[in-house]
């Protein structure tokens, strides 16, 4: 599952690019407001089919909420972006979301050793990183590093469960939120930005009894047949997402440059 719901301002207008020698995309920058005390994020929107004309009429800082997008993280580049959804325009009374869901497996284990993928705080908060590799089709993969952040005398201790129950291989639906770091470079003093995604809930893959994959599980109750529905909102029908890697006759994301063609290694993936 890659699934994405998102507030966002345009950064720029929207522009026409090709994305292959016969199909098009309606490309622009968007900017996610601020989690807490860390900084806007600024991500790259791609939007197809018939939602792109209607994202083709907005401006550079119109309000949108972008619903049932996909993440995509390219390595090479270093850098996330959105693609298809559904978008609406929005005014400042709208609600902020940020809100990401993925599913797919660990890449490895925590060495809690090594203070890049785990460490406690002077201040008592414990922080734990992991990656995660998601299914994009056609034998691809996108990989994400997200970290868990909590006080350690928290009841539910997300971090500690990251360390404990996850291994390389193993399943996990994470939902968390896109967020961004800036600082200034020691070196160059330069203003930097690094996005991450940072862990508000998780769920991990259950297990039989004995470490093998359960058992389907048989339904107890029949549900009863509804009677005739009733019409709602004046009769008009869900908007269909039309974006082309979610048709039956597709399958997978579309391609992003320098992105590896094959399901990553797990031995050789860098954190």
């Amino acid at each position: 599952m890659n699934f994405c719901c998102i507030c966002a301002q345009l950064g720029e207008n929207p522009r026409e690019v090709f994305t292959s020698a016969s199909s098009t995309a309606i490309r622009c920058s968007v900017i996610l407001p601020p989690v807490g005390n860390k900084a806007p994020t600024t991500i790259e929107y791609n939007i197809y089919g018939k939602q792109s004309e209607r994202f083709q009429r907005l401006h550079k800082g119109n309000l949108i909420y972008i619903h049932g997008a996909k993440l995509r993280y390219d390595l090479e580049s270093k850098t996330y972006s959105l693609h298809g959804g559904v978008v609406a325009e929005v005014t400042d009374a709208f609600p902020i979301l940020n809100s990401i869901v993925l599913t797919g497996r660990c890449v490895k284990d925590i060495d809690q050793s090594d203070a890049r993928a785990f460490k406690t705080t002077a201040d008592g908060l414990m922080i734990a990183n992991q990656s995660i590799s998601v299914n994009t089709g056609k034998g691809q993969a996108d990989l994400f590093n997200f970290y868990a952040i909590n006080n350690a005398t928290d009841k539910f201790n997300q971090a500690e469960l990251l360390v404990n129950f996850t291994r390389k291989g193993t399943g996990i639906t994470i939902h968390g939120r896109l967020v961004t770091d800036r600082f200034k470079d020691a070196n160059t003093q330069e203003i930097r930005n690094i996005s991450k995604l940072q862990l508000v809930n998780m769920t991990l893959a259950p297990k039989g009894a004995d470490g093998s994959a359960p058992k389907p599980v048989a339904p107890q109750t029949t549900v009863a047949s509804a009677g005739e529905v009733t019409s709602l909102w004046g009769g008009r029908t869900a908007e269909e997402n039309n974006d082309p890697w979610n048709q039956a006759s597709g399958g997978g994301l579309p391609e992003i440059p320098g992105q590896y063609g094959q399901a990553p290694n797990l031995d050789e993936i860098p954190f």
